[in-house]
C-alpha cells in the first residue's frame, strides 16, 4: 500500500454529486461472474479468434520465467483487432502485470470482447478502427496469476527464483527507464524489487520486443485499485514537457467513469522502471495506469461487471484522443470551478491536476495501492 499525499486547494461552497457513470455506444457483453485463470483465459482468447477470423489474430509474444526454466508450458498472448485499409497507427491494452490484480486482466478482455461485438455496427468502434490497430495482452505476469490463485492470493510478483530463498520481480519495476533510480527496489524480499537489471525478466523483454514492434500511441495499463488515472512522469514529482496533454487525456477519461486522476509521481514514493514511463520517454507513447476497482479487493468476483462496465467508456474516448478523433484540449469553459480542486507546485514549476466536479476531495490521504 502507499499513502496519497497531494497538496490540495480546497474550494468550498459547492456540492458533490454522485458519481455519474456514462455508459458508451453499442452494445455491452456479459460481463463475467467468475476470474480467468491461465488455462481459461487462453481457451477463450481461442474461441473468440475462431469466432472472428476477419477481425482477430492472437499471437504468442513471449513466455513466462517458467517456461524458460522448463517449469510451465505459459505464454504471453497478444490479440489483435485489426480491419482492412491502409496504414494504422497502434493502441494497447494491458492488464495483469501484478499477480493479485485479477480484476485487470478482466478489464482488458472485456474491451476486447467489446470491441468485436459492436466491430462493424457502432459508428465509434468503426472509426477507431479505420485509423488503429488494437492490441491487447490481458496477462503480463502468467506465472504470477497462477501461484497468487492457487498458493497466495496476495502474490504480486512473477516467479523468479532469485537464489537466496526469495522469489520474484515486480515486472512493472523491471523497465528500461531509469530503472532503480535512487537505489529504489533494490533487496530481493522487497515487494517492489526491482530485478538485477533493467529488462532483466522474460516477461518484461516481452512487453518491450512487442512495443518496439508495434509502437503504441496510447497505452492503457490497468492494475487495482482505488478509482485512479494515473500519468508520468512516475519516477519523479517532476512533469514531463508533455504534462498539458497527458493531464488533460486523463481528465477527459475520468470524466466517463468519476475516478481521479493524478501524476503517478506524486504518489507516496516515486515508481521508477514502470511501464509507463518507457513506454512515454522510448517511443512518444500517450501512457496511462488505471487502478480500477471499486475497493482495494481486486479479488471480490461479485465487483467485476460493475468494474468492467465502467471502464470502456473511458478506453474509447483515450482512443479516440490518441487517433485525433476528439479534442484533448480541456475546456474551462465546460466546467465549474468545483471541478478545479487541486494545485501542486515542485519547485518553480507548478501543475494543475483536475479531479472532476463530482468527486469529494479525500481530506485524510487516502490510501492508493501501488501501482
Amino acid at each position: 500500500m502507499a499513502i496519497l499525499a497531494v497538496p490540495l486547494l480546497l474550494l468550498t461552497g459547492f456540492s458533490a454529486p454522485a458519481v455519474a457513470v456514462i455508459s458508451p455506444t453499442g452494445r455491452l457483453p456479459t460481463a463475467p461472474t467468475t476470474f480467468h485463470t491461465y488455462a481459461s483465459l487462453v481457451s477463450e482468447l481461442q474461441n473468440l479468434s475462431r469466432a472472428h477470423p476477419s477481425l482477430l489474430t492472437v499471437t504468442s509474444i513471449g513466455s513466462s520465467w517458467e517456461t524458460t526454466q522448463g517449469l510451465a508450458n505459459r505464454s504471453l498472448f497478444a490479440a489483435e483487432v485489426r480491419v482492412p485499409g491502409g496504414t494504422k497507427k497502434d493502441v494497447l491494452f494491458m492488464g495483469l502485470h501484478h499477480a493479485e490484480e485479477w480484476i485487470s486482466l478482466e478489464v482488458v478482455v472485456y474491451l476486447l470482447r467489446y470491441v468485436l461485438l459492436n466491430a462493424g455496427n457502432d459508428s465509434r468502434v468503426d472509426a477507431i478502427l479505420a485509423r488503429a490497430n488494437l492490441w491487447f495482452v490481458p496477462l503480463v505476469n502468467p506465472d504470477g496469476l497462477e501461484y497468487a490463485r492457487l498458493n497466495d492470493s496476495t502474490w504480486r510478483k512473477n516467479r523468479r527464483d532469485n537464489g537466496d530463498g526469495t522469489f520474484g520481480v515486480d515486472l512493472n519495476r523491471n523497465y528500461g527507464y531509469m530503472w532503480g533510480d535512487g537505489g529504489f527496489g533494490a533487496s530481493t524480499s522487497d515487494r517492489e524489487y526491482r530485478g538485477t537489471g533493467p529488462f532483466s525478466e522474460p516477461e518484461s523483454q516481452a512487453i518491450r520486443d512487442f512495443a518496439l514492434a508495434h509502437p503504441p500511441v496510447l497505452s492503457l495499463s490497468y492494475h487495482s485499485a482505488g478509482q485512479w488515472i494515473l500519468y508520468p512522469w512516475s519516477y519523479t514529482r517532476l512533469p514531463t514537457p508533455d504534462d498539458d496533454r497527458l493531464s488533460n487525456f486523463a481528465v477527459e477519461m475520468a470524466d466517463a467513469n468519476g475516478y481521479q486522476v493524478l501524476q503517478e509521481g506524486r504518489a507516496t514514493h516515486v515508481n521508477p522502471g514502470n511501464s509507463d514511463d518507457w513506454l512515454y520517454a522510448t517511443l512518444g507513447a500517450a501512457p496511462f495506469t488505471f487502478e480500477v476497482g471499486l475497493d482495494f479487493n481486486s479479488q471480490n468476483a461479485n465487483s467485476i461487471g460493475a468494474v468492467v462496465r465502467n471502464n470502456v467508456e473511458p478506453a474509447l474516448r483515450g482512443s479516440e484522443m490518441a487517433l485525433g478523433l476528439r479534442n484533448w484540449r480541456f475546456d474551462m469553459g465546460r466546467v465549474t470551478p468545483a471541478a478545479l480542486i487541486a494545485v501542486a507546485a515542485v519547485g518553480a514549476v507548478s501543475s494543475v491536476y483536475f479531479v472532476h466536479r463530482w468527486r469529494r476531495v479525500r481530506r485524510d490521504n487516502s490510501a492508493l495501492r501501488t501501482p
